[in-house]
């Protein structure tokens, strides 16, 4: 993704956001993709899905997220709500004149589409999830539940969430931050059971400076976009989105979305990450079974929690024949 291509606008609550922006090509009738990222990656973990739907006709739109890249870094919790977060989303749109869009989220990105379907369904045509599926508005905090999940997974998967909302974790990654990249990125995918899934496992990692190869999929261009997107803009701001959940701050406004807002009719493309060891496809599953309404498509891909990277040919083809498939 060539830095020409990217733009930037103040949304109506008075942030900045950077994000990339590929109209279709004139006269192609081709649809806008709307691609959402997580944490802790800014919009070019998407380069390769760009590179393969920029050539083919296809508008492309990637944010950098809240905390990431470009875009405005705030250190307070209550901005990062799921509202906010789609009430940004659709100023981008706005200011490109888009009225629709096929949206596509991975991990938080996921949580961000979610909300784009609650607050904004006539925006949003059809909506793909990569690895991690839809989360309702419903102000849960995971780690409230982590008993049950325990009992149900086997292991405490969202421990690591009680060290990232730590008021000194982010002095802890940055210093670390190689160890980071470890931890975040592993060789080994079921070593998150350990390091992620276990109390104090995430610190104890990052303390002890742990280092180990990297996937083979993590590029040196990968490792050094990511470390130094990081590293410019401060851990801080990523972390908050951690801290609206969990402490959540953002608990008020998610009540402003009724329960009748979380079914959604949109066809939905769901794309498991079999070697997730904690967005489990599980949890998408049974999201999905619940709340969409629509058709629902689901596929796999033998891949850990950065299937974007590990497998960008694989999905990007999916989601083409996906949306070949569609009536819009």
């Amino acid at each position: 993704m060539e830095q020409s291509g990217y733009k930037q606008t103040k949304t109506k609550r008075g942030l900045t956001y950077s994000y990339y922006f590929s109209p279709p090509a004139s006269g192609s009738g081709k649809p806008v993709l709307l691609f959402l990222h997580g944490f802790p990656s800014p919009s070019f973990v998407w380069r390769k899905q760009v590179a393969f739907f920029e050539p083919l006709g296809y508008g492309i739109v990637v944010p950098d997220q809240l905390g990431y890249g470009g875009t405005d870094k705030p250190t307070d919790p209550k901005l990062y709500s799921g509202r906010g977060f789609a009430e940004d989303m659709i100023d981008i749109l706005d200011t490109e004149g888009i009225g629709q869009v096929i949206a596509i989220g991975h991990d938080w990105g996921s949580t961000v589409l979610s909300r784009l379907l609650n607050y904004y369904p006539q925006r949003i045509s059809a909506c793909a999830f990569f690895g991690v599926g839809y989360k309702t508005s419903d102000g849960s905090n995971p780690l409230t539940r982590s008993l049950q999940i325990k009992e149900m997974i086997g292991y405490d998967v969202f421990a690591y969430m009680r060290f990232f909302v730590e008021a000194e974790a982010h002095a802890v990654i940055e210093k670390n931050m190689d160890s980071f990249m470890n931890l975040l990125w592993p060789e080994v995918p079921e070593s998150w059971k350990e390091s992620m899934s276990v109390d104090g496992g995430a610190r104890a990692w990052l303390e002890s400076n742990t280092t180990t190869a990297l996937p083979s999929y993590m590029t040196a261009e990968d490792k050094d976009a990511f470390k130094t997107s990081l590293l410019s803009g401060g851990i801080s701001a990523p972390l908050c989105w951690y801290k609206g959940l969990v402490e959540q701050t953002n608990l008020e406004d998610d009540k402003k979305c009724p329960p009748t807002a979380w079914e959604f009719q949109q066809p939905l493309l769901f794309v498991a990450f079999n070697r997730d060891f904690i967005g489990l496809p599980v949890f998408g599953d049974m999201a999905h079974s619940k709340y969409a309404k629509g058709p629902v498509t689901r596929e796999e891909i033998d891949g850990d929690h950065w299937g974007v990277l590990s497998h960008p040919g694989e999905l990007s083809e999916m989601l083409l024949k996906w949306m070949g498939g569609l009536n819009l």
